[in-house]
């Protein structure tokens, strides 16, 4: 388990644990979560905690500490040095953006939006190139927030091409990676802004679980994946209890002790075991698929350590100090506020929202204070201070005197007994950032005011946070008359009102803890581990039986899908052009007299022709099986003919009304099949528009009429029930008995139907497969007899291969991940090597 981040250039490091396949990665900025993660750790088997240990990167400057455990498995992991890993590479950019500003909006303007993106990948790289060389399989890895985004994906090629020394390349799929993003998580239409916007949202899809502080984050990451990338969602199920990572690596902790640590309110963890109680038997999640890798999005607010936080306002020190702000401000209202020095905080707003108030409610002057603290920002925004400075002394010179300041500020990090006391003495809390997450100075103001004066609190209403404290004054940090009100409001509350609230804020504060929160994610990651191990994973190809295979068999038959197989998928279909490097693939393998090679494909006859028409002994099959050219004949056999067609007029009406009410779509009329495409839309209208499409012709023309409907990759095809790749991979495979070695490749939806004609042997079958007369040969020869045929090909020798993630749903038996892959092993297989280039060149 990973949490990783960064506090400042002079405090990068990185601590690793090492208990029964859990690994945990400390980094200084997360210090405040570590009681919490005391649940986990009990959880994962350690029952103490050791000593604390210090280490710094940059010994000149202040050190800080983290726990350790007094264990063998435990060990330091540090990046190589050298590797620039200050905040100033990866802060300017996502920092304000993620915060709805874009860079230029910020006190410290920067020239460009990616000017750093170099050092910010280079340090994603050696914290994910660093725990791949130690990771093992089983392992979870949990990493946090905005500073090392492109960690998952990294981590993941890393783990899976075997880049770095001693890691296999398929272990990969065994490492739950988590992703726990702390800061909010902007619209896609502010988002979209990121010039590296794909590169940062395909690092974070690397992750099995990515998990934001509120559901509304979670909607915004979602629709951007959707409309930035074209990535499809899905409902994603995952059960709650898990015995064993896959392949056989034991997750289950020698002890889960779960007490002792605080009240997690309803979600405990069990001993010597991963279930988890407190919720449903199964987690359901959005999904985001990525080539077949479905990453479940899902959301969990972080909390305080509410008993921790009650303790330390009874600290001795708290008390003198509470009484000194009392006697100093005896007859005054103390209005109290404490923000980083950061444009988002909205320390300006407040301040002209505290000046309204003076003016608008001229009865408080000289009765009512406002002590605002600043603590130093992970930048430096001189421009900022200066205008806070600035605005202080206007308000001060405006509306103080001689004994009365109505503004106190203070820029600098209060020791932990000054900042409990001034929570307490508080006549009214203000956290107003212009955009926050969750903010933990607001819950430790209502535990510290839980035995003083139960104070109201004003919040931000675009705080994360607010959407769980309802019982707050919640304001538009930009309309300053509104803040000044709610002000006024909670200055002159009555004490029941008083109470009510607090007792509703206190009851979302101690029920929602950090120790709430760390059992709850550590369930969430736990059930992934189970979700991995029911869910099939299917094999990378194994290359050099492939090559033994291929090499000792007499006739070899090659079936490969054309889209997204062959050439990758693109926007524009037209320009799908096939790669130097698959021509000669396809020519040397088509070349060869032993074998039978066929492009099965959706691409009509014409594409077809023009691109790949020129290669020697090539067999076709164009609009998903309704025309075949076989290897030895220019004559293209219509499977169509015989079959009543007139449905299509009726499915082209339909089509042709939502095309006229989904900007972008169109339709594609073939001799076989109709299609309606919409990659082109809006996304998240086209893919309701093509449901809306489905129910009706499945509702209301399937039921009629001998046809079905097909939902491909951002498209809808009604085709004949006769008609499709199945049917003519069975055609080609009976005219062609004697073959030995098949091997099958696609990437769709309707590959499935090539893998799943080639299901050909029953499971613990011995002997040959015999295969009946299929409808492909008697639709077009109906008068003929014919009989069935035995085959010569083997289990072993049926190589069905998908394109895409090893979790991928598929019949297929093996799987490679890119299209470029399945190149390659085609000229392997033909002893040729690849040339390089570049498939992007020829799109």
């Amino acid at each position: 388990m990973v949490i990783v981040n960064k506090v400042s250039p002079y405090q990068e490091y990185l601590l690793l644990i090492y208990l029964h396949h859990l690994l945990l990665a400390l980094l200084t900025r997360f210090s405040y979560l570590i009681p919490s993660l005391v649940l986990i750790f009990r959880f994962f088997g350690c029952t103490g905690l050791g000593t604390l240990i210090a280490l710094n990167t940059y010994p000149s400057r202040p050190i800080s500490f983290i726990f350790s455990f007094d264990l063998p498995s435990c060990f330091l992991l540090l990046p190589a040095r050298g590797t620039s890993l200050t905040v100033a590479n990866t802060h300017p950019a996502l920092w304000p953006l993620f915060h709805y500003l874009l860079w230029q909006d910020v006190a410290t303007e920067h020239a460009s939006a990616d000017a750093n993106y170099e050092y910010y990948e280079q340090a994603n790289q050696a914290f994910a190139n660093r725990l791949a060389s130690v990771l093992r399989p089983g392992d979870l890895v949990w990493v946090h927030d905005y500073h090392l985004l492109l960690v998952p994906r990294m981590l993941r090629n890393a783990m899976h091409s075997g880049a770095v020394s001693g890691v296999g390349g398929e272990n990969g799929g065994d490492v739950i990676i988590g992703l726990f993003v702390h800061t909010p998580f902007p619209s896609s239409e502010v988002f979209r802004c990121l010039p590296r916007r794909k590169e940062i949202l395909d690092g974070m899809l690397g992750a099995n679980l990515i998990c934001f502080q509120t559901y509304s984050y979670t909607r915004h990451f979602t629709s951007t994946c959707v409309r930035v990338c074209g990535y499809e969602t899905t409902s994603k199920g995952a059960t709650a209890t898990s015995t064993s990572a896959s392949r056989g690596a034991s997750v289950v902790p020698r002890s889960a002790t779960g007490t002792g640590v605080g009240s997690t309110r309803g979600t405990s963890l069990t001993r010597r075991g991963t279930s988890v109680k407190g919720g449903a038997g199964v987690e359901k999640y959005v999904g985001i698929d990525v080539q077949g890798h479905v990453a479940a999005v899902t959301h969990c607010p972080v909390g305080v350590d509410a008993e921790r936080v009650a303790k330390d306002t009874l600290r001795p020190g708290v008390q003198p100090k509470l009484d000194a702000l009392r006697a100093l401000y005896a007859d005054k209202k103390i209005i109290v506020g404490r923000d980083k020095l950061d444009v988002v905080k909205g320390v300006l707003q407040k301040l002209r929202a505290f000046e309204k108030l003076l003016h608008d409610y001229p009865e408080w002057q000289r009765k009512v204070v406002l002590i605002q603290v600043t603590s130093p920002a992970l930048t430096d925004s001189p421009k900022l201070e200066r205008q806070v400075s600035e605005l202080v002394a206007h308000i001060n010179g405006e509306y103080g005197s001689l004994d009365f300041i109505p503004v106190h500020h203070y820029h600098q990090t209060l020791r932990k007994d000054e900042f409990y006391a001034l929570l307490s003495a508080a006549d009214l809390g203000v956290i107003t950032p212009l955009r926050d997450g969750m903010n933990t100075t607001s819950m430790e103001f209502v535990i510290a005011q839980e035995r003083t004066k139960r104070s109201p609190l004003v919040l931000s209403e675009f705080m994360g946070i607010s959407q769980h404290m309802a019982d707050a004054l919640q304001v538009n940090p930009w309309d300053l008359g509104d803040v000044a009100a709610a002000m006024n409001r909670g200055l002159v509350m009555s004490e029941d009102e008083k109470a009510s609230r607090h007792a509703a804020l206190h009851s979302v504060v101690t029920t929602h803890t950090s120790h709430t929160w760390a059992a709850v994610l550590a369930k969430m990651l736990l059930s992934q581990i189970n979700a991995q191990n029911t869910a099939r994973q299917t094999p990378y190809i194994p290359r050099d039986n492939l090559k033994e295979l291929y090499d000792n068999a007499g006739k070899r038959l090659f079936l490969f899908d054309y889209d997204g197989t062959l050439t990758p998928i693109v926007k524009m279909p037209s320009m799908a052009l096939p790669s130097p490097d698959a021509l000669t693939a396809l020519a040397k393998l088509s070349s060869d007299p032993n074998n039978i090679v066929y492009i099965v494909s959706g691409r009509d006859q014409a594409f077809l022709e023009e691109h790949l028409g020129h290669l020697p002994r090539l067999g076709m099959s164009a609009e998903h099986g309704g025309f075949i050219r076989s290897p030895d004949s220019a004559v293209w056999m219509n499977f169509t003919a015989s079959l009543d067609m007139s449905w299509m007029e009726e499915v082209a009406e339909i089509f042709r009304y939502y095309t006229e009410r989904t900007t972008g779509s169109h339709i594609e009329m073939k001799k076989s099949s109709i299609t309606w495409h919409y990659r082109s839309t809006d996304p998240e209208w086209g893919q309701f528009q093509c449901r809306q499409c489905q129910d009706l012709l499945e509702n209301n023309v399937v039921p009629k009429r001998p046809i079905e409907v097909l939902v491909g990759k951002k498209n809808l095809e009604v085709r004949p029930i006769a008609v499709n790749k199945g049917e003519i991979v069975k055609r080609i495979l009976y005219q062609n008995p004697g073959v030995e070695f098949i091997f099958c490749a696609g990437d769709d939806k309707t590959d499935e139907d090539m893998f799943r004609a080639l299901l050909l042997f029953p499971p613990s079958s011995i002997g040959k497969a015999t295969m009946e007369p299929p409808l492909s040969v008697t639709l077009v020869d109906n008068t003929k007899e014919h009989s069935d045929v035995e085959l010569a090909v083997s289990p072993e020798g049926v190589f069905t291969t998908a394109v895409g993630h090893s979790s991928k749903r598929t019949l297929a038996s093996w799987h490679v991940t890119t299209p470029e892959e399945v190149v390659e092993h085609m000229l392997f297989l033909v002893g040729e090597t690849p040339q390089g280039e570049d498939l992007k060149g020829y799109l």
